[in-house]
């Protein structure tokens, strides 16, 4: 089996998008609480940490900023300075509110939305030395917003080979990877489609604070699995790494280089640790099958301005335990400054969004309820009032009070075709990346915005009118004003 033995892939496809209900009551959920419950943060006993500036600024940039490449704003083109860097991991993946209250649900929420609050995403970073941080390979402690030291030294080549890119004038490169017995000890086989949409949604965040703090980034997809595991001290059986992001202090791009030569004998200067996702289940095998030893396996407009980044990163929330918006009506500038999700966005598998926005208006001034496509507002079909009770499970979200439903849309068969196993994950990535975007300019708009994945893939086809197969809904996104509730809201500033 490797990443080529599609079947495997072929199946999951199926089963998550199609017989997703049929799977979880296959392989069951476990219990919130139990004894295999992991904890919700990850610490390293024994080890000191390096505590990041802890005043974190109220204003980083507009939500234009977010989207497009700015000069740099720090002194040295090769170093992110710490208050930099501090601002980057707060608003890229930091903990940023905690919910209390007798319908509160999960209490702790960090910038981007999680299944059940669990972030099986963790946030790991090389830097090259400067005067607050040593050179080395460092973890995100998002709960005492520090670094932890992994290993010294400067690593920039080793990580350039693994992902075939130069990255000599990178200030830092972020690599992000999924904890996934987090998420699976809940939903089992089923955990691995929420674990690649969420580091997708991560890293979209990381890409528009960075452009917002004058920093350029391109998320890598293509990389050598083994190398980057042994570089972050990955646990056999816990974490799969998802995506690299190296970051350039100035406008200026890494392309691809083939650097590959001499890369065995870097790769022996590491510690061995085992790579073997040992654990049975359709999720472990699809991370086991997904993973690529040779590079050459896979063939990889300007936004509105709005309001400060910052403010939309602490308006995002996701509509409370059950969302059910007021049903009061939005304007159409909403629509438009929604389209700004589709804004490209660098990585090397070349154009990238990937996948298709779609989305049902139904309470939207000025704008005919119908299905259309963004960014262009291309009217595809009337709406279907009758069709919109699609949740499975538990309800988490009243369909018909929700101003704006969003659906990015990816190929199955290209992706397949492109990358092999690894496309399952790379098209929940490049979802994620736009439903993220979508849930920080909703928020920006003053709404908010509800990542769902309990829908009849079928009938949403037919709901916005999809007649081809492959082309899958990633995501199901409902926008629009909260209701008040009974849940106490403390945002946490450093």
């Amino acid at each position: 089996m490797g990443n080529w033995d599609i079947a495997i892939s072929d199946k999951y496809w199926h089963d998550t998008y199609l017989e997703s209900t049929e799977m979880i009551t296959r392989s069951g959920v476990g219990v919130e609480g139990a004894p295999d419950d992991p904890p919700r943060f990850r610490g390293y006993p024994g080890i000191r940490l390096c505590p990041l500036p802890q005043r974190i600024p109220d204003a980083i940039g507009s939500l234009a900023d977010a989207f497009l490449d700015r000069p740099p704003r720090i002194t040295d083109p090769g170093v992110i300075e710490g208050h930099t860097l501090g601002t980057l991991l707060y608003y890229g993946y930091g903990l940023a509110r905690v919910d209390m209250g007798p319908v509160s649900g999960w209490p702790y929420h960090r910038t981007v939305p999680s299944a059940r609050c669990f972030y099986p995403t963790e946030l790991y970073l090389w830097l090259p030395d400067g005067p607050d941080f040593a050179a080395g390979v460092y973890h995100y402690d998002q709960l005492h917003h520090a670094l932890v030291p992994l290993r010294d030294g400067d690593h920039r080549e080793l990580i350039g080979d693994a992902v075939d890119a130069d990255l000599a004038g990178a200030s830092a490169v972020l690599i992000l990877t999924s904890h996934l017995w987090k998420t699976a000890f809940r939903y089992r086989d089923y955990a691995f489609r929420l674990c690649t949409q969420e580091a997708g949604m991560v890293a979209g965040n990381l890409l528009m604070v960075a452009s917002a703090l004058g920093l350029t980034g391109a998320v890598h997809f293509r990389f050598l699995d083994e190398v980057l595991d042994r570089l972050v001290c990955l646990t056999e059986g816990e974490e799969q790494p998802l995506a690299v992001l190296p970051l350039h202090a100035a406008k200026e791009k890494a392309e691809p280089a083939s650097l590959l030569a001499g890369l065995a004998e870097r790769r022996a200067r590491l510690r061995t640790v085992p790579a073997d996702l040992g654990l049975a289940g359709a999720t472990y095998e699809m991370a086991v099958n997904s993973r690529i030893g040779d590079l050459g396996e896979l063939q990889p407009i300007a936004a509105a301005p709005g309001p400060d980044l910052a403010r939309a990163l602490r308006e995002r929330n996701s509509g409370g335990t059950f969302f059910k918006p007021t049903n009061e009506p939005v304007d159409a500038e909403v629509l438009h400054r929604l389209a700004d999700a589709m804004l490209p966005y660098r990585s090397d598998t070349g154009s990238a969004p990937m996948c298709r926005l779609y989305v049902i208006v139904q309470h939207v001034t000025g704008v005919e309820p119908g299905v259309y496509r963004l960014p262009d507002m291309d009217r595809v079909t009337d709406l279907q009032p009758d069709r919109l009770g699609l949740g499975l499970g538990p309800p988490v979200m009243d369909m018909r009070s929700v101003n704006v439903l969003c659906y990015p849309v990816s190929d199955r068969r290209e992706m397949t075709t492109r990358f092999g196993n690894r496309g399952f994950g790379v098209a929940n990535a490049d979802a994620g990346v736009v439903t993220q975007r979508l849930c920080v300019l909703a928020g920006a708009a003053g709404l908010a915005a509800r990542p769902v994945n309990g829908y009849h893939v079928p009938a949403v086809q037919n709901l916005l009118g999809i007649t081809d197969p492959a082309l899958l809904p990633m995501f199901q996104v409902g926008i629009g004003h909260r209701n008040i509730t009974a849940q106490y809201e403390m945002p946490i500033i450093f």
